[in-house]
């Protein structure tokens, strides 16, 4: 049982619009101000992808429009400076980003029978005036699994997006943790180079909830339909892996077996290998630019980034595996295009310094190619959404290596509403065409009780040696979960 590229959804994070308002004792209504134009930059969490039920050009702000009835009195003298704060009232916020409890059956692993999850996120919202605004949050996460060869509990506490943010007009700059996806298709956007990876639920979640938020300035800009983005990440954070007992960690000591490396080789010593990383320095930076409107969305990325993801160099000698994370120069274009009720995605990069491991198990380097084609549509009406994307990864290179030089499969995700939307029922999928995986994750939600979802779920995987769902194979997953937001 398994699973396929690391799939990868998001959340969105909404600030209020306020509209000032004004009274006035012996005079008629003074002329209104025109406010200015609502923020459209996406809060850190979003991608450059549009909401799956947001109208194409629909604001936030089209019920915020304020009118004058007066016009008796002549108009306000020119202002050197805009009145933006008139009538605004600061803000705190206090709320819960996501709380989950999870429990799980795992009927074929040997280390474990059980598998449990509790997760839940907090922060502090302020925004003493329109141009400037504070957060604080917090996370923790505890996973517990018994009834096998490899009983494990464990505890994690870490800081969500916790960030300084000053935003004037057109331009917005961020300070401070933040959890930024770029890309614009589900499950593995390549232009995915700024943030950072959180395998200690390996692929069970949405993209959005398999990241978490890592220090980083970042500068937005929108010059009309474009939009420049920057970020740089002062200092690297790798990806947060589960525990080495976890049935998630990609060294599996039970079976001797390295995610993605041919087993044979590593089978009879990875078990009593000694497990470093290479974790220190700054995480580079990345621009991205991206235009919106016809005849279609387009986007065009730059990175130097270091890879969130362990790369495990090999060393038989020492009885050592050390995870690296080398850097990676990744150049990308990506666009959208809605068409007759279908939406249209394509992403395409091309990345150099990818780490291969060779034969004799001296780590190398070598170049990558790599294609995302998707398409999203509505069969029926509303009720129904199918998201299907093919993907193709190839490594630039005429060696003998450990792993996949080349991998093409499909990918998506069918979910549909019933029983006056009380209910909703989703497949999410993957597999391999040149090789032999398959992930399988059938869903049943009941979302009636708002906030609040309850869900059954179940999680299988299966595949060739060096694949995702190969390598899962035996932790094929039945689960029982709660979640909400509030």
């Amino acid at each position: 049982m398994k699973n396929l590229l690391l799939t990868l959804s998001l959340t969105l994070a909404t600030l209020p619009v306020l509209v000032p308002a004004h009274a006035a004792d012996d005079l008629p209504p003074p002329r209104a101000i025109a406010q200015d134009a609502p923020d459209d930059l996406p809060p850190p969490r979003t991608t450059t992808r549009k909401p799956h039920a947001l109208p194409a050009g629909a604001s936030s702000a089209d019920s915020a429009q304020s009118t004058s009835t007066a016009d008796d009195l002549p108009p306000p003298a020119p202002r050197s400076r805009k009145p933006r704060a008139r009538g605004f009232q600061p803000s705190l916020k206090v709320g819960i980003d996501d709380l989950l409890l999870e429990g799980g059956s795992l009927p074929d692993a040997p280390e474990a029978d059980t598998y449990s999850t509790l997760r839940t996120s907090a922060y502090v919202l302020w925004q003493p005036s329109l141009d400037w605004e504070f957060r604080a949050a917090a996370r923790l996460d505890g996973m517990t699994q018994d009834g096998g060869l490899a009983s494990h509990r464990e505890l994690l506490a870490d800081y969500g997006d916790t960030y300084v943010r000053y935003r004037n007009g057109d331009t917005r700059l961020t300070l401070g943790a933040q959890t930024i996806i770029w890309g614009r298709v589900d499950e593995i956007p390549l232009a995915d180079r700024v943030s950072r990876v959180d395998l200690t639920r390996f692929a069970l979640d949405d993209l959005a909830d398999r990241r978490r938020a890592q220090l980083a300035t970042r500068w937005e800009q929108n010059f009309g339909n474009y939009k420049l983005d920057a970020v740089w990440l002062p200092v690297f954070r790798a990806a947060q892996l589960p525990d080495v007992a976890s049935i998630w960690s990609p060294i599996n000591r039970t079976t001797g077996q390295i995610i993605g490396i041919d087993p044979a080789l590593t089978t009879p010593w990875v078990s009593a290998a000694r497990i470093d990383e290479d974790e220190h320095g700054s995480g580079g930076g990345a621009l991205r630019l991206t235009k919106t409107g016809d005849p279609f969305d387009f986007g065009v990325t730059l990175a130097r980034t270091r890879q969130s993801l362990p790369y495990y160099r090999l060393d038989l000698a020492a009885l050592q595996l050390t995870a690296v994370h080398p850097f990676n120069t990744f150049v990308g274009a990506d666009m959208e295009l809605e068409h007759n009720g279908l939406t249209w995605r394509m992403e395409a990069g091309y990345t150099n310094d990818v780490p291969m491991t060779l034969s004799t198990t001296a780590m190398d380097t070598t170049h990558s190619l790599d294609w995302v084609g998707a398409l999203e549509f509505f069969p029926g009406g509303a009720d129904t959404r199918i998201n299907l994307q093919l993907v193709a990864h190839a490594l630039q290179t005429d060696r003998s290596i450990l792993e996949l030089k080349e991998y093409y499969g499909a990918n998506g995700e069918i979910e549909t509403n019933f029983g006056q939307g009380r209910w909703k029922a989703g497949l999410r999928f993957a597999s391999g065409f040149n090789v032999r995986d398959i992930y399988l994750s059938p869903k049943l939600s009941y979302v009636g009780w708002e906030p609040y979802e309850l869900y059954v779920a179940a999680h299988y995987f299966d595949g060739e040696a060096r694949t995702l769902g190969g390598f899962h194979q035996d932790h094929s997953l039945i689960t029982l979960g709660l979640r909400t937001r509030f």
